[in-house]
């Protein structure tokens, strides 16, 4: 798609894109809580913590009119698979999950928000363009962060990162695809 959303295209990408970071929100804090690394649990729950702040960037930017869909409507999972594969992503070893959330899961939300970001019109979505950079700015601090933590862990076997590539991948992207209503 190269054109810019719709308002109503906008909304729904904008909830998909909610749904996703208050899954992670959730998935992560209850992983965090069972780590048997501190440093992990730690990291966890900061990056829980942060799924949770973009989630709130994201409602915050949900178009609100007459005749839109509501911020509950609008926050709908993209595909069955992008729940399993954060039911994946967090049932591992504490370096299974971070391989999987720095090598699968995060590398996919970051495409997909710069997906968004490249058919944005700065003239007609200035605050999703902001958005855009914040999310992004967050996500790749987070995953500094943990790429610094996994460099200090034994490495994870690649199995578990690459069922969750597979999962989002199914499910057209960690947000599914923008969809061209043409």
């Amino acid at each position: 798609m190269t054109r810019p959303l719709s308002l109503v295209e906008s909304a729904d990408l904008l909830g998909r894109w909610r749904f996703v970071e208050l899954a992670a929100f959730v998935a992560l804090g209850r992983r965090a809580a069972s780590c048997e690394v501190p440093p992990v649990a730690t990291y966890l729950a900061g990056a829980s913590l942060a799924h949770g702040w973009r989630a709130r960037l994201v409602e915050e930017r949900l178009p609100v009119s007459v005749g839109l869909p509501g911020i509950a409507e609008c926050t709908r999972a993209p595909s069955h698979e992008i729940g399993d594969a954060l039911a994946t992503a967090v049932a591992g070893d504490d370096a299974e999950v971070l391989d999987a959330l720095l090598g699968a899961l995060y590398p996919a939300m970051s495409a997909g928000y710069a997906e968004r970001l490249a058919v944005a019109s700065p003239a007609a979505d200035p605050p999703v363009v902001r958005l855009l950079g914040r999310l992004l700015s967050d996500l790749d601090a987070v995953r500094r962060d943990g790429a610094l933590l996994a460099g200090r862990l034994a490495p994870a076997a690649p199995s578990r990162r690459r069922l969750v590539e597979e999962m989002v991948g199914r499910g057209g992207g960690a947000f599914g695809p923008l969809r061209d209503p043409q």
